[in-house]
């Protein structure tokens, strides 16, 4: 079913017609290279005589093609008002005395409480909740940014935490993700997660990894696995359901891409984070919609803090075992005050070296790490990607402006892309995040672009990349005499384009970019 929904997505950016023409491969004649040049500067031109205008600004972003978000977690992704419309449909109910949400069978403990469907007709409760469950007036909320942001979670946990609602919490993401013109996201979920916390706790810890790997796999982790990936299966088959995918009436997010990192609450003890990352390694590398694996959880919990070389070693071990599988790491989200000066200092580079991680989440600490610009220019060598999240950073560290090292990566040369984290908690978009970095880093279209095509270049998805290098400046021999845009191509491009996802995703965006730039109003 998967790879229908490839290949639906597959003829309609490569044709205008129902079915696909191969066409006989010819020379791109000089000038349609040199009209594309013409009209991206005629994009540049426009973005610059408007810097002045945030509000055209973000009318341009939003429009203009970003290929993907590849750092998103499901759960805070979606906005509050979804799950108390969910929640009213599933018969929760409310606790006022609280601001939290009763689960339908406990909805007659007491007497205050009342169904979560009278929610419309108590504003204040309706709205208490919301702001509960994201930074939305923060200011009066009478916490710092970052627990307000973390606590929020908890609220709607009930309904997230569970399978009845996912596929709805994907299709909410995808639609929204289609509205600004991406058409690929890396979402993080927890597959099986207290399942195998169990299995971790039944095994016991032991410092000999290979030995507890081994026990976890004779207690059952396979099972688990297999379990997980019909899980996720399940999962494809209702969004798509939901989405419509496949009718007159499929919804924009059919025509996004969506692909899984499997998460470890890195806050657990260590048998059962090491038990989490065994099951992410083995479902990644078995599992075709989960493409790589990630730890989340604040990473200034004692437990994280305390137990951070040792997750770092877990994962080098892992890593070893299935070095096919790809690794993004939250590391470097901590800031002066937070933590003790010392937790500043090495968890970046530990995530580089040791955990051998493909991409950083956030990055924001990295300035104070021990020696810090040689740390940047050997994640520019190994193309180590930050995954910047601008707003979250502000948010939950107070970091921004010229406190963010944004400038010092990209001076670096480090890649970099920008991501939401959490859009429904944050309340923003990933448009947001273009126009923040424009606005704030003085970045020019040309640079936003290089971001959007870096968020496809990195990200997880299989195969093999539609570039030479990620310059950016030659895509493979295969496909150099194809004009992304055209309605036909060549053959051998499109049977490379069939056999690559990761290419084929990439195509897809110069074909938008083509699209966007030959606008006679980019707005």
């Amino acid at each position: 079913m998967h790879r229908r929904a490839h290949l639906y997505l597959f003829l309609g950016v490569l044709t205008s017609s129902s079915c696909f023409v191969f066409s006989v491969a010819a020379q791109v004649p000089s000038n349609s290279q040199q009209s594309s040049t013409r009209s991206e500067a005629q994009a540049a031109s426009w973005f610059e005589a408007h810097r002045a205008q945030p509000a055209a600004l973000r009318a341009f972003v939003q429009r203009m093609p970003k290929g993907g978000d590849i750092h998103s977690h499901l759960s805070g992704a979606v906005y509050a008002e979804h799950y108390l419309e969910w929640a009213a449909t599933d018969g929760y109910c409310v606790n006022p005395k609280v601001g939290a949400l009763v689960e339908p069978k406990a909805c007659g403990q007491d007497s205050s409480y009342f169904p979560a469907s009278e929610l419309l007709n108590r504003t204040s409760v309706y709205d208490s909740l919301i702001n509960r469950w994201s930074t939305r007036n923060l200011e009066f909320a009478g916490k710092s940014g970052h627990d307000q942001f973390f606590e929020a979670f908890s609220g709607f946990g009930p309904i997230s935490d569970s399978m009845s609602r996912r596929d709805d919490m994907v299709a909410e993401v995808a639609n929204r993700a289609a509205s600004q013109h991406i058409t690929y996201l890396e979402l993080m979920l927890t597959v099986q997660g207290s399942e195998v916390r169990q299995l971790g706790r039944e095994v016991g810890w032991n410092k000999d990894f290979a030995l507890m790997h081994s026990q976890l796999l004779k207690g059952g982790l396979t099972k688990l696995v297999i379990l997980g990936s019909q899980q996720l299966a399940q999962l494809e088959r209702e969004v798509w359901k939901t989405l419509g995918c496949g009718t007159l009436s499929a919804q924009p997010g059919c025509a996004v891409t969506v692909r899984y990192l499997q998460q470890t609450t890195r806050t657990k003890s260590p048998v059962e984070v090491f038990a989490q990352l065994a099951y992410a390694f083995e479902l990644a590398s078995s599992e075709k919609r989960v493409v790589g694996i990630n730890l989340v959880a604040p990473e200034d919990n004692p437990i994280a803090l305390r137990d951070y070389t040792l997750q770092m070693q877990m994962l080098q071990f892992l890593k070893r075992q299935f070095p096919n599988v790809k690794v993004a790491l939250h590391s470097g989200e901590l800031t002066l005050g937070l933590v003790p000066t010392e937790d500043l200092r090495f968890h970046i580079r530990q995530a580089v070296e040791v955990a051998q991680a493909s991409r950083i989440g956030h990055g924001v600490d990295i300035l104070f790490e021990e020696r810090p610009f040689e740390l940047m220019e050997q994640m520019r060598r190994l193309g180590v990607l930050v995954e910047i999240c601008l707003t979250s950073n502000e948010v939950i560290l107070n970091v921004q402006g010229d406190q963010h090292p944004f400038r010092e990566y990209w001076k670096a040369g480090v890649p970099m892309t920008l991501a939401s984290d959490d859009e429904g908690i944050s309340r923003i978009d990933l448009s947001h995040e273009y126009l923040l970095a424009a606005t704030r880093y003085g970045l020019g279209y040309k640079d936003l672009k290089r971001l959007a095509r870096n968020s496809l270049e990195y990200s997880f998805a299989p195969g093999n990349s539609l570039w030479k290098s990620p310059e950016f400046k030659e895509m493979v021999p295969t496909c150099a005499s194809d004009t992304p845009g055209e309605t036909s191509v060549s053959q051998g491009c499109s049977a490379f384009l069939h056999k690559n996802e990761h290419a084929r995703i990439q195509w897809q965006l110069e074909s938008e970019f083509a699209r966007f730039e030959s606008l006679r109003n980019l707005l």
